[in-house]
């Protein structure tokens, strides 16, 4: 469900992405698929952040959202993977981490994978210099780690405050 609802977002979003800057940057798809991210990574773990991250990546490869959809998927597997398995990490380690520090780590996490994907988008993919990479990457560095964690910390507190829907694991991450 968290999928779908971040790829029809996301089609939204990058589609503005794609009027604004050609489909060359796409700072608000970037926002709402993290978002989703360390949502569903924090509630669900690795499966979760999977299943958000590729129903929302081929939604929009469907709908041809964005001229790079066709690269999401694998971009964004990597991303979800790993998160996944550090949010999962962190809950067996240390069961009783609190909400805050947990998106802190997983926002982390993305932003240092940040460091070499923004590199295969912008250089590898794109073909363009260097130097647009070393412009790119704050940009996206900074997007991880402002809004989208605090979206989602928003999203959480949000889903949290209604206990009835969530099992007594889900409801531990609030810590």
């Amino acid at each position: 469900m968290l999928g779908v609802v971040a790829g029809v977002i996301a089609m939204m979003a990058e589609r503005a992405d794609a009027i604004v800057t050609g489909g060359s940057a796409t700072p608000l798809g970037f926002i709402n698929t993290y978002t989703w991210l360390l949502v569903s990574a924090a509630m669900f773990g690795p499966v979760g952040a999977v299943l958000t991250t590729e129903v929302q990546a081929f939604l929009g490869l469907i709908t041809g959202a964005n001229p790079l959809s066709w690269l999401w998927p694998f971009i964004n597997l990597i991303y979800a993977v790993v998160v996944g398995i550090v949010s999962q990490s962190l809950s067996r380690l240390y069961p009783s981490i609190k909400l805050r520090t947990r998106l802190m780590l997983l926002s982390l996490t993305c932003a240092i994978l940040d460091v070499p994907l923004t590199y295969v988008v912008v250089v590898s993919v794109l073909g363009l210099p260097f130097k647009f990479y070393l412009l790119a990457l704050p940009m996206y560095v900074v997007l991880q780690l402002g809004p989208s964690t605090i979206i989602s910390y928003a999203i959480l507190r949000s889903i949290l405050r209604a206990p009835t829907l969530l099992s007594p694991k889900h409801r531990a991450i609030s810590g």
